[in-house]
């Protein structure tokens, strides 16, 4: 979420050990990692009123295989930690007070299977992170809380010829909030997908693709629903350097009757019957120089109302600049529009348009030392009294490679929020200290 961090990369299974799989115990493969940070936080909560902290975070990853047979390989990929909040530990968004548990999205055990030409894999997927209300007001982090997520699938990859392929996955998701007064947002989803391609030349692929979702909340302030969707899609290259993928189809949420009314629940009753698209296209110019523009109109699930319905324009290139050097440019803009707005609900959201662009800047020093230097800017303007605020955030990155096993690594962030019409303004600065070992 923008609102917790905007430097930091998203999350992949294996962020540190960089493919390396350092240990075998007999048959088992094994690679570990360890992460040890330490961050000064001038603003816990990004509220008005400041409050300081250290805060420790230590992590584990591990990534480890057993192949049973030629075909059949149990794995386990994961990535789990604490942080401790050293002064006020009753600003962790959950936990038990001074300990935070972390277990990262990619978290998981899979047994992949192979029967005949059918690839089967059986998973479980779990996660424990920070998550944030998006209907917060005032540009304060205030709506932050913890989500426990476990997901057990089967999902079954079937290439009927050399240009047919056939992909179903049956996901079962339990979903948890963890922290006080959130057990609104406690929610179970039963989720059957499909997606049949045909790709002849391996150059281009034409398909169809679409699933049915069962959502039921545990509590009855927000609405169950049955989401279905369905469309087509189409990725193929246009010339040499240009790639263009295209999607579309129908979207239909049919929603529970609320028997929780405002001000207590949103009492939204509205129903979802409509289109999606997304237009992706991206161009390498040269060897220096690539960028993508991706436009695109669709509907999810919301916390404040049944849902919301977003138009958007993404846009990002990166470039070569010189020997060492490398800068990224990204812009966005978003006008999202939720399905109910009774401002009688605490945390209503109304209709806001958000828009912003970032700044990146990497540069390598020497074969040890890596720097970089970014900068964000966002604005977020919303039809509700008191939620208009711009977000300029500034970060400083400095790494230093001590061996092939060894790292360590100093952040600086500053962030600044400017809530219009509201008397919510905060600054926050972040200095982090990380240390990073492969076994």
């Amino acid at each position: 979420s923008q609102a917790l961090s905007y430097f930091a990369p998203s999350y992949t299974s294996d962020p540190f050990l960089s493919g390396k799989r350092n240990m075998k115990l007999g048959p088992v493969n094994i690679g570990l990692g360890l992460y040890q940070g330490f961050e000064y936080n001038s603003n816990v909560q990004r509220a008005p009123v400041a409050v300081s902290d250290f805060i420790s975070s230590t992590m584990l990853n591990v990534s480890a295989n057993y192949r049973l047979t030629q075909h059949n390989v149990l794995s386990v990929t994961a990535g789990i930690g604490v942080d401790h909040y050293f002064d006020h530990p009753e600003f962790a968004a959950y936990g038990n007070g001074s300990y935070l548990l972390n277990i990262l999205p990619g978290s998981t055990l899979a047994f992949d299977i192979k029967a005949g030409p059918v690839y089967i894999t059986i998973y479980d997927r779990i996660s424990v992170r920070p998550a944030t209300n998006n209907a917060f007001v005032g540009g304060a982090n205030t709506g932050s809380f913890g989500v426990f997520q476990n997901d057990f699938g089967i999902a079954a990859n079937w290439q009927i010829n050399s240009a047919w392929a056939l992909l179903l996955n049956y996901t079962n998701t339990w979903s948890n909030a963890l922290g006080s007064n959130n057990d609104q947002f406690d929610r179970t989803m039963n989720s059957l997908h499909a997606s049949l391609t045909y790709s002849p030349t391996a150059t281009w692929i034409l398909g169809t693709e679409g699933g049915v979702s069962l959502l039921d909340y545990a509590q009855p302030t927000l609405n169950g629903a049955s989401l279905f969707n369905w469309g087509m899609f189409v990725s193929m290259p246009l010339g040499k350097s240009t790639t263009i993928k295209l999607s579309g189809g129908v979207q239909i949420f049919e929603f529970d009757d609320p028997t929780v009314l405002a001000p207590a629940g949103p009492g939204d009753n509205t129903d979802l019957s409509s289109y999606y698209y997304n237009l992706s296209i991206t161009n390498q110019l040269n060897a220096r120089f690539s960028h993508t523009l991706t436009v695109g109109h669709e509907s999810s699930i919301n916390l404040s109302s049944n849902f919301v319905t977003a138009d958007f324009v993404n846009y990002g290139l990166s470039m070569v600049a010189w020997k060492g050097g490398r800068f990224s440019l990204s812009g966005y803009f978003e006008r999202a529009e939720p399905s109910f707005f009774n401002p009688a609900f605490a945390g209503a959201q109304a209709d806001v348009t958000q828009y912003g662009y970032d700044f990146y800047y990497t540069h390598q020093i020497s074969s040890k030392w890596r720097a970089g230097a970014g900068y964000h800017f966002g604005r977020s303007d919303s039809k509700a009294a008191g939620q208009d605020n711009d977000q300029h955030g500034f970060a400083l990155d400095l790494n230093y490679t001590i061996s092939a096993k060894a790292g360590m690594n100093f952040g600086y962030r500053y962030f600044i929020t400017d809530s219009k019409g509201a008397n919510t303004d905060s600054t926050q600065s972040r200095v982090i200290l990380g240390f990073n070992y492969n076994f």
